[in-house]
């Protein structure tokens, strides 16, 4: 987890390419507002909002749109996106609105990011009206059949100490954390369904392009031409064993968690 900070700063960076980057965020968005499954007219907050993704589909849906993000790109980007959404840049640990203002509270991968979850859930409760939904979505933390590639990114991208101490400390939040976590901001109602998400991809160059627009091209250029030309020998090596034994398939998941709050 990071500070709100260096979220800021991360989502400024790739707010012009976000949607590109994390190619899911706009099928899950319609799938967690439909599990949401709001009324026309409903208020509706969407937290950490990013480009939109989950409140373009609560406004097709016929939901008073209201979205916050922390990065002032995001909130400029969406803003001129969709002028019909009222778009705030705001602190999902701080909310600038009066307590029952929202019927729904959406938050479309954006509790595991979190510095302090519970602050968060507990900021959406006070802003929720009685019997009001919260629907949020965790994106699942697995490697599958992509663990060659998951060792050579440990082997030549070490991470920092501070990254492994919070790593070790924390580790990735789970479907029990949030159910934890929603239950103890006083939720009730809780219930949650898995979503799967597959990218299939041509042949190892397409792998390799997808992983240069995701951050791979940055992460290079702190290494020297030698070790450059070593990662991508090997890289090519898996990838073309995997291209041959069953195809090179990005398994990306998660879950979408809904509950109420008291009456």
């Amino acid at each position: 987890m990071v500070s709100t900070e260096q979220a800021r700063r991360k989502y400024d960076a790739i707010a012009d390419r976000y949607e590109d980057m994390f190619f899911y965020v706009v099928d899950v968005g319609q799938q967690l507002v439909d599990y949401a499954d709001p009324v026309s007219g409903t208020r509706m907050l969407d937290v950490g909002a990013g480009r939109g993704a989950v409140a373009r589909a609560g406004l097709a849906r016929g939901c008073i749109v209201t979205a916050v993000d922390a990065s002032p790109r995001m909130v400029e980007l969406m803003g001129l996106d969709f002028p019909e959404i009222t778009v705030k840049q705001m602190d999902v640990g701080r909310l600038d609105f009066a307590d029952d203002s929202f019927d729904l509270v959406t938050a479309g991968f954006v509790v595991q990011v979190l510095d302090d979850p519970a602050a968060a859930i507990a900021e959406i409760r006070r802003v929720l009206a009685p019997a009001g939904v919260l629907a949020l979505s965790l994106e699942k933390q697995s490697v599958g059949r992509l663990q060659w590639l998951h060792e050579l990114n440990v082997e030549f991208f070490s991470p920092t100490p501070d990254d492994t101490t919070v790593d070790q400390e924390v580790g990735p939040m789970t479907d029990q954390d949030v159910g934890t976590l929603l239950a103890q901001a006083g939720f009730v109602d809780l219930t949650q369904k898995s979503v799967e998400m597959p990218l299939s991809m041509s042949d190892p160059l397409a792998l390799w392009d997808w992983l240069i627009s995701q951050g791979l091209k940055e992460a290079l250029q702190s290494m020297s031409d030698k070790r450059i030309a070593e990662f991508r020998k090997r890289f090519f090596i898996e990838a073309e064993r995997m291209h041959a034994h069953g195809g090179i398939v990005l398994d990306f998941g998660a879950t979408l968690h809904r509950a109420h709050a008291p009456m």
